[in-house]
């Protein structure tokens, strides 16, 4: 063995890298888990939004032809209990006024602000028009789930001969997710379209005289 390879492998054995422990050497960049087996995290992507919020506008305006509201039964001296079947009402009994016949213009409201917001979410497709279309479908559905949560508060008529029916809540967590497909929407940057390139070919090379052929003749 010549010097130079004795320096080489005392050298190689002063790293760290290459120190060897009963269970063998150790790698370099040791990883717990395998590069190929590490979960990504997907967004739903801009079109994807603009379905879910067409989606949304039908389920709102679909849920005024649910009951709304209906009659409360007679208050007892357990308030929590009123309270508890209250509730359970809401969700199970299917008598009551629909949307349609309980409000008297704002069912038109609702209705008018959802498909309003579809239909500028549809027009965020075209490029020229997505600037100025994104801050009203913003504000169009805010004003959607405004208003449902304003009829949810404030019953028509008398508070204590009505209660909310599932119809409202089912418009309730369709506007929520009209404002959320929405906001999303309304936040993506102006798409620019880049034109197709198309391919050129690279010029042929250019040769000089014949004696510049093969190699150098000596």
């Amino acid at each position: 063995m010549t010097e130079n390879a004795i320096v080489k492998g005392v050298l190689a054995l002063s790293k760290p890298e290459c120190q060897v422990s009963t269970l063998g050497c150790r790698p370099v960049n040791p990883a717990s888990v395998a590069a190929d087996l590490l979960r990504t995290m997907r967004t739903i992507g801009f079109r994807s939004n603009i379905l879910f919020a067409i989606a949304a506008a039908f389920g709102v305006v679909a849920a005024l032809g649910r009951p709304w509201y209906g009659p409360s039964a007679s208050p007892t001296d357990a308030q929590m209990e009123d309270l508890f079947k209250g509730v359970g009402r809401a969700f199970t009994e299917s008598d009551g006024t629909t949307g349609w016949a309980a409000l008297t213009t704002a069912d038109s409201l609702i209705a008018g602000l959802a498909c309003a917001t579809a239909l500028l979410l549809v027009l965020t497709l075209v490029q020229p028009l997505q600037v100025h279309v994104q801050a009203l479908a913003r504000w169009t559905a805010l004003a959607t789930f405004g208003v449902v949560v304003v009829k949810l508060i404030d019953e028509p008529g008398s508070n204590t001969l009505s209660e909310p029916r599932h119809g409202v809540f089912i418009a309730l967590a369709a506007a929520a997710v009209l404002v959320a497909s929405t906001l999303t929407v309304a936040a993506a940057p102006r798409r620019k379209r880049t034109p197709v390139k198309s391919y050129m070919p690279p010029p042929a090379p250019t040769y000089g005289s014949e004696s510049s052929y093969g190699p150098p003749q000596y």
